[in-house]
């Protein structure tokens, strides 16, 4: 399984948790898994390399809404956007087992734990997953603003303060005391998703470079905000029925609620052109034009 999975995972299980619904999500892992394994048309559309990451995630979406929590189709989704679709199955069930692990911990938990011990780009890649779920959950632009704000202000004071940093960092004191140092000084003063990914950072064992993680995890929140405004280009504008079908779809397909802003472009001839972030869409009746033609001068 990808570590960013892993790291999604963690924040998906945190929210559950929190939620009252780790045990529902557990369990709706558990369904998808067997459903993976009963339906051979399934897991063959969901492994098969030449179906577009798009369409399986909108096939999970599709087959999940209004059958699951939040938290389980969030996380499936990410999974299938993420993984080797050959590898898909193997995850899933890797999934499960950490929501089992989740749910026997859950009661009797009396402090955080350490993810397991992994080199440096194995951690930055669960971070990075931990932090994609983190900044998903932020309903509104202004507040993700705020947390991207919030972890420069934080990274700025570990780089002036060497004491802190020099706690944070120093091996022999056990997680739990350096999250309620973090605590104490941030819990008052940021708002609860900075807090989270500071503790994860911790967690994740990425203490070397607190300050570049800090400023790293700054360029993901900005990087998140793109990913929430869709241009979509077309020859005529869009009908407010057709923006908002647009922007139902395009939510479900990347996990978050996505504003949809038209372009008109004559060049487009006919259908859509959808970017979102890095994710290109293409529609358009010159692309089915131009695969045609190429179609046509291979078989020349």
């Amino acid at each position: 399984m990808r570590e960013q999975i892993r790291g999604y995972a963690a924040a998906v299980f945190e929210s559950a948790r929190s939620a009252g619904r780790l045990d529902a999500a557990r369990g709706d892992l558990v369904e998808f898994s067997r459903a993976l394994t009963a339906s051979e048309k399934l897991r063959l559309v969901l492994v098969d390399h030449a179906v577009a990451t798009t369409t399986r995630r909108a096939i999970v979406a599709d087959l999940l809404a209004n059958r699951a929590t939040p938290e389980a189709s969030a996380l499936l989704s990410f999974a299938v956007g993420v993984e080797q679709p050959s590898d898909l199955p193997v995850s899933v069930a890797v999934l499960v087992e950490l929501a089992e692990d989740e749910c026997r911990r859950s009661g009797s938990r009396s402090a955080v734990e350490m993810e397991p011990a992994a080199a440096r780009g194995v951690v930055r890649a669960r971070l990075g997953g931990y932090a994609e779920r983190v900044l998903e959950e932020l309903s509104a632009a202004p507040e993700l603003d705020e947390v991207e704000n919030e972890l420069f202000a934080i990274a700025r004071l570990l780089d002036g303060n060497r004491t802190l940093r020099q706690t944070l960092g120093d091996q022999n004191l056990p997680l739990s005391g350096k999250v309620a140092v973090v605590d104490d000084l941030l819990a008052d003063a940021c708002r609860p998703a900075s807090v989270r990914l500071v503790r994860y950072l911790l967690r994740a064992g990425h203490v070397r470079d607190l300050v570049g993680t800090c400023d790293w995890l700054v360029a993901l929140a900005a990087a998140e905000r793109g990913r929430r405004v869709a241009s979509v280009r077309s020859a005529v504008a869009l009908r407010p029925a057709e923006r908002r079908r647009i922007a139902a779809a395009l939510s479900r397909i990347v996990g978050r609620e996505v504003e949809v802003r038209d372009v008109v472009d004559p060049t487009v001839v006919g259908g859509v052109l959808v970017s979102v972030g890095d994710l290109i869409i293409d529609g358009t009746v010159r692309l089915r034009v131009e695969r045609l033609r190429d179609l046509l001068v291979q078989a020349s």
